[in-house]
């Protein structure tokens, strides 16, 4: 999922190195460099786009770390998913003048290239700001909703809300599959009606259960990371951690 973003990056005029454990066949634009520390030595911005706190904590801190590497003043935007404590902990640990920014964007894989994300962000305010003029080559809105582990506690509020809508929306057009109805002629009037919502949008001509699938394996995790949230404040989430109960027995 970086790559699209920082194709979009580069497509506004910013300098980007990029590196990934599977180069991309097609990189229009980006400097493909061969380890993260070189991507990270001397920049302004250093974007991490990879699937779990584990893999964070290995770029930044692990053996061949790129912490050391960032200069005074660089900007670090963490746009993986996962727990608030994880993230808080990277920030409280990184050395003076390195500012980490939680950076949760949201929605789907298929919009990345389109410029149409939305950009979550916990952290210094002034750090947002001059990670502007990259965050607005992909990002259509972006919200600063507070310190540092803001925006993974909004990004983990909408990913278990996605988790609800997506089995609800699936069981739906089961239900209708069931009375006789067509799944995408269903799917599409109800997205016109008091049911509608942003998931039954992309059943119209997707199939529920592929896409119930591929979402599975990152639901899985941040439905756990939602659910350990909300006991740690003491909240039961009620009929949200019902419908979602599904992702938690994976």
């Amino acid at each position: 999922m970086g790559l699209p973003t920082a194709k979009k990056v580069a497509a506004a005029g910013h300098r980007v190195r990029a590196y990934d454990v599977a180069p991309p066949p097609a990189a229009e634009g980006l400097e493909l460099v061969a380890s993260p520390r070189e991507a990270a030595a001397g920049c302004d911005l250093l974007c991490i786009a990879v699937f779990s706190d584990a893999q964070v904590e290995e770029v930044l801190t692990g053996p061949e770390g790129v912490m050391s590497d960032l200069k005074d003043g660089a900007i670090v935007a963490i746009f993986t998913t996962g727990s608030v404590e994880a993230v808080q902990a990277i920030a409280i640990k990184a050395p003076a003048g390195v500012t980490i920014l939680d950076t949760c964007f949201s929605r789907m894989q298929s919009e990345m290239a389109s410029g149409k994300l939305t950009l979550l962000v916990g952290g210094d305010a002034d750090a947002i700001e001059r990670g502007r003029p990259a965050f607005d080559a992909f990002a259509r809105a972006i919200f600063h909703v507070g310190p540092s582990g803001a925006g993974r506690k909004i990004k983990l509020v909408n990913n278990i809300l996605f988790a609800g809508h997506l089995q609800l929306a699936v069981d739906a057009l089961r239900l209708a599959e069931g009375l006789g109805l067509d799944r995408g002629a269903t799917a599409g009037a109800l997205v016109e009606c008091s049911g509608a919502s942003d998931v039954l949008n992309r059943f119209i001509n997707e199939d529920p259960a592929a896409m119930l699938e591929t979402a599975r394996r990152y639901m899985v995790k941040d439905v756990a990371a939602a659910a350990d949230a909300g006991a740690a404040a003491g909240i039961d989430l009620g009929t949200l951690g019902a419908v979602t109960a599904t992702y938690r027995s994976t």
